[in-house]
């Protein structure tokens, strides 16, 4: 056998392969950092509250729904003899605000559980100014009640993905490759 074949079997392909598995964990796990980028934000809507024409206690709950999904909950409070409400409704994120704001949507407003009669649109370029009624159904009418909606649990949280699992994958499987590389080349070193 020559002395490069020697030494290559001596472990260090095995070091050279390890090395070479550790910079390709490097590299993939400061990808994935580079590639996040900053949550969109949200659009605010803001306006007065009454219910029979007469301004809602202050605490009142407003909630904003796109579609089936809770996607901003506040409460009222007085301004002069005024009710008012300031409601950030969060943009889609699948994360954490799966089914929210997109351009456009149409946002549903519910006081105290009752659908509003006004619907607004998500825009998150501008305020929203809109002033949310209710008027009780008359005697003849039936209305479902609902339940009271509770504000969603908010967060910071950030999900483990894919790429940072593989480069956690290749970072072991470089150690161990170094480790017996090294081993081997000090086995080689004895066997001269």
């Amino acid at each position: 056998m020559t002395k490069v074949l020697k030494v290559l079997a001596g472990g260090w392909l095995a070091a050279v392969l390890g090395v070479a598995l550790l910079a390709a964990a490097g590299t993939l796990g400061a990808g994935t950092v580079s590639a996040e980028s900053p949550p969109s934000p949200p659009a605010r809507f803001a306006g007065t509250v009454t219910v029979d024409g007469q301004p809602v206690p202050a605490g009142t709950v407003i909630e904003a729904r796109i579609g089936n999904a809770a996607c901003g909950v506040t409460q009222t409070f007085m301004q002069g003899n005024q009710s008012r409400y300031v409601l950030d409704v969060p943009a889609l994120n699948p994360g954490a605000t799966p089914n929210c704001g997109v351009d456009g949507a149409t946002v549903t407003f519910y006081i105290g559980g009752k659908r509003a009669a006004e619907t607004g649109t998500w825009a998150n370029y501008q305020l929203n100014e809109l002033n949310l009624t209710y008027t009780t159904p008359t005697p003849t009418a039936t209305a479902s009640p609902t339940a009271t909606p509770r504000p969603p649990a908010t967060g910071d949280t950030v999900a483990a993905g894919g790429a940072a699992s593989a480069s956690w994958l290749l970072a072991i499987a470089g150690l161990g490759i170094l480790a017996f590389g090294i081993g081997g080349v000090a086995v080689a070193r004895r066997a001269r």
